[in-house]
């Protein structure tokens, strides 16, 4: 996501916050390759996953733009594309799921959470939604990462960038929250 002009997003956000809704526009037309290629990076850990990048992204973007307020700072948008993205899925496995109440669901990893598809996948990924919550309750950096690293599709040094720490942070936490979420979905 980082190959996206970042001071040009950040200048877009700026004066979308002033008022300029030709700045939205101009924005999302900006980010929606990176915002694509995100959905992309997110479907690739999740095979089995009924939603196509296109469609992933275009509902992370509606999301976006829905929400109450603009971004704001790019580490602000960055972190919204993580978790639009992340709800967009959480959402289509719990429709998903609606029809097959009572089916048992098992506990896994992380790891294996994001690459598993189909019904036992939508089980899994709403363990994980839930996991996620609790995890940003008790530590709500881990939880930023976690989301930035699987539903953001961004890299360490991009994440370091993101929530401006230092890559061996970002190597200690997601390593704690990696470690965290394992043993809530085993629990």
């Amino acid at each position: 996501m980082a190959e996206t002009g970042d001071h040009e997003v950040t200048q877009l956000i700026a004066a979308w916050r002033s008022g300029n809704d030709e700045a939205r526009d101009a924005l999302m037309a900006l980010v929606y390759a990176n915002v694509r290629a995100i959905a992309r990076q997110s479907l690739r850990q999740m095979p089995g996953a009924t939603l196509g990048a296109t469609d992933l992204a275009h509902e992370a973007l509606l999301r976006m733009l829905g929400s109450d307020a603009p971004w704001e700072s790019r580490k602000h948008f960055y972190h919204v594309v993580a978790q639009a993205t992340r709800q967009v899925l959480v959402d289509a496995a719990r429709r998903r799921l609606a029809d097959k109440r009572g089916s048992g669901a098992e506990h896994v990893e992380i790891e294996a959470a994001l690459e598993v598809g189909g019904e036992h996948g939508d089980s899994t990924l709403m363990q994980l939604d839930t996991a996620l919550d609790a995890l940003a309750e008790s530590n709500a950096r881990r939880a930023q990462m976690i989301e930035l690293v699987y539903f953001g599709g961004l890299n360490r040094e991009e994440v370091a960038a993101t929530l401006e720490v230092s890559e061996g942070t970002v190597d200690r936490d997601l390593r704690l929250a990696r470690a965290w979420l394992r043993t809530a979905l085993e629990a």
